[in-house]
């Protein structure tokens, strides 16, 4: 099948799942189109935190509005300079893809440029109500505009390019800040979605950023081909301000935040000594999945797919100290070890280089890759277990983890059209569980609301964090009842997402505030009664039923009108405040109060005592524990020689203390070892082995381990 086909059917299944999702939310299937793919922009370091806006009059000269964001160094509020992000969404109600040509394109940006210069004037915003998206936009936008040095227009579509269609431009006559125009349409985001890498290619051809790259040769192999580069430092500022966190890793970008944090002590070496940055410089550490080489020069002139692992940092300080100081940055040297990994050790490769680049850092091997341990214990649970039948479907099905962006559509890019069929009637959409969904739903039902709904990026560090802790400490917990009580938290986020999108009254943007937050409170009046949701029965159900939504939209009824009053009251929009720890603290009060929300009755039918649950955790990690103690155990009973085996039953035999059913048990291990059985002893027999050492430690016989 060719790409055009398989973007075809991308595109089918993107409109059939955002018809679905349209029909059972009851909400625009635009914005549902921002929803989907705005995780993956921000993912991408495109924008740190994009807000929902929608402002738009046909006909109007004020310009159009989507979405608002803003990029930058947040060393001060009050003073630090400022990237503006402006999102217009060009969603196409079409079955077939549609070309966006150089007008719309032309449209579209004038469109954005206009609502940004109308900001700018007192009279439109208080043209506008104060309670309309467009008059919060216009606000940002006014109140910070003598700190925007830049705007990036984001332009999100399902169209795709036209072929015709150049470069895209980064001036205009029409603003007088620099403008960069940013365009994903349906193949970017189809190549991202479907790439199963945790960023969007970079390619960049040296020729175009000051010249080729000194670089020497330093080890080469089929996997994995090293050089050591001596790169400019004007180059590097302008990479990093082209391309921002793109240029980042992903668990660097997402662990770090280094965009703006300027380190004073290279700070100081660029302004004063900058020939000796070099030296005093550790450098930076990249991959790249490709690089033009010239041997006989000895420079590289093209790299693909360019990823800092390691000196996120100096990239950052280096272009913040040019900004904030006007340094000059053509004396600065910086050295650079650039790996060229292959496609086939891609994942394992860059994950040991970054691990072991960052070893004296802030950045530890549990920083969270995609191959982290407990990604891969979720992903291997998702394909081994069968959830049950249910109202819906009457073949057992599986919950899909996706470990890796894009292993989902991967899985099935092989297939034929009826294999095709068959993985999806195995594995619906619907029960895809993508990592930043994970986070959202852990976040929230782990009490921090406030956290879930910010950024895709900044959301996912917080529940890294904490599960990193859980991994450190308990790793026996991340076992099947946890993802059965994961896919029961997931059916109840989707269930209450459903309710609350479908009550018109409820502005659009807060739609995912108010989710959040009513299933935060439901949580909070349970844990004052010592109750909890029945996880089990909702994940034999696969399913909630009318108690719950009915108890979603009465919460979420009484946190809108709450949040609306604090808003009222601080003079502060809903979305940035509900983001606050203070705001979360505030409701908090309320729910302590105990006379404003309550449990419906009905509802409570279908809890279960706190107690309960928490013991169907701690036995199904017990069961975990022992049967992975069990696991080591045998592994550490076959790594004795068979000579200290036989060594160990014949003493025995000799000091009169081994009976023969001890000797039938010890002989399990050597008979495997002879080849006389070929049957692994049992977790039970295994243990019965361990019980007999102990028995013959005592009579002073012992087997020498290892």
């Amino acid at each position: 099948m060719n790409d055009l086909t398989e973007l075809q059917s991308y595109y089918a299944d993107l409109m059939n799942e955002l018809d679905h999702s349209s029909t059972t939310q009851g909400n625009y299937k635009e914005l549902l189109f921002i929803e989907k793919i705005l995780p993956y922009i921000e993912e991408q370091g495109v924008v740190d935190d994009l807000e929902l806006y929608h402002f738009y009059k046909p006909g109007s000269r004020y310009g159009r509005i989507d979405g608002l964001g803003f990029n930058g160094d947040f060393n001060d509020l009050d003073l630090d300079q400022l990237e503006l992000v402006i999102l217009i969404n060009d969603f196409v109600h079409d079955d077939n893809i549609k070309s966006l040509t150089n007008s719309r394109i032309e449209q579209l940006k004038k469109a954005g440029i206009n609502f940004f210069n109308s900001a700018l004037k007192k009279d439109f915003i208080e043209s506008l109500e104060e309670s309309s998206d467009g008059y919060r936009a216009a606000q940002e936008i006014f109140q910070k505009y003598k700190r925007i040095e830049s705007i990036k227009l984001i332009i999100l579509t399902n169209a795709q390019i036209s072929s015709r269609v150049a470069d895209k431009k980064e001036i205009d006559e029409d603003v007088d800040i620099p403008l960069k125009l940013d365009i994903w349409d349906i193949k970017r985001i189809y190549d991202l979605e479907s790439s199963q890498t945790k960023s969007e290619a970079i390619e960049i051809d040296l020729s175009e950023w000051g010249g080729a790259v000194p670089s020497l040769l330093a080890t080469e192999s089929d996997e994995l081909t090293s050089y050591l580069c001596v790169v400019n430092g004007q180059m590097i500022a302008n990479l990093y301000d082209e391309y921002g966190a793109r240029l980042l890793e992903a668990n660097v970008r997402s662990f770090l935040q280094f965009r703006g944090k300027i380190n004073q002590g290279i700070r100081k070496t660029i302004k004063t000594e900058p020939e000796y940055f070099f030296s005093y410089n550790n450098g930076l550490t990249a991959t790249a999945s490709d690089v033009e080489y010239d041997k006989s020069k000895q420079v590289i002139t093209k790299i693909n797919n360019l990823q800092i692992v390691n000196g996120g940092q100096t990239t950052a300080s280096l272009l913040m100290t040019q900004k904030k100081d006007k340094a000059d940055l053509s004396k600065i040297r910086v050295q650079l070890k650039l790996n060229v990994v292959s496609d086939a050790k891609s994942d394992e490769l860059i994950s040991n280089i970054s691990r072991f680049a960052n070893s004296q850092n802030a950045i530890k091997d549990s920083d969270f890759f995609s191959n982290h341990p407990f990604h891969r214990t979720l992903e291997k649970l998702s394909r081994q277990i069968l959830a049950p039948t249910s109202k819906e479907r009457i073949k057992p099905t599986r919950w899909y983890y996706e470990r890796a962006r894009g292993s989902y559509l991967n899985a099935q890019s092989k297939l034929t059209d009826a294999g095709k069929k068959a993985f999806k009637s195995e594995h619906p959409k619907e029960q895809l569980i993508i990592k930043t969904d994970l986070a959202k739903i852990y976040l929230i039902f782990d009490k921090k609301p406030h956290d879930a709904i910010k950024g895709a990026q900044i959301a996912f560090r917080g529940f890294a964090q904490s599960i990193e802790k859980i991994w450190d400490n308990t790793p026996e917990t991340i076992n099947e009842y946890f993802f059965k009580e994961l896919v029961a938290k997931f059916i109840i986020w989707q269930a209450c997402k459903k309710a609350v999108y479908k009550q018109e009254e409820f502005v659009g943007n807060t739609k995912a505030t108010l989710t959040a937050y009513t299933i935060h409170i439901l949580k909070a009046l349970m844990d004052k009664q010592g109750l909890e949701f029945n996880y089990p029965k909702i994940w034999q159900d696969q399913a909630v039923n009318d108690f719950y939504h009915e108890q979603f939209i009465e919460t979420s009824i009484e946190i809108n009108a709450l949040l609306n009053q604090f808003s009222e009251d601080t003079g502060k929009a809903v979305l940035s405040m509900a983001k606050s720890k203070e705001n979360l603290v505030k409701v908090q009060s309320i729910i302590d109060k105990g006379d404003y929300f309550s449990l419906d009755m009905m509802f409570k039918t279908q809890l279960v005592s706190k107690n309960i649950i928490e013991e169907k955790r701690q036995d199904s990690a017990q069961q975990t524990k022992t049967v992975t103690k069990a696991v080591s155990s045998l592994i550490e009973l076959f790594n004795t020689p068979l000579a200290k085996w036989l060594a160990l039953i014949k003493n025995a035999e000799e000091k009169g203390v081994l009976d023969e059913t001890d000797k039938q048990v010890l002989s399990l291990v050597p008979n495997v070892l002879l080849g006389k059985s070929l049957k692994t002893p049992t977790d039970r027999q295994v243990d019965l082995i361990n019980k007999t050492l102990v028995k013959l430690e005592d009579k002073g016989v012992y087997l020498e381990v290892g």
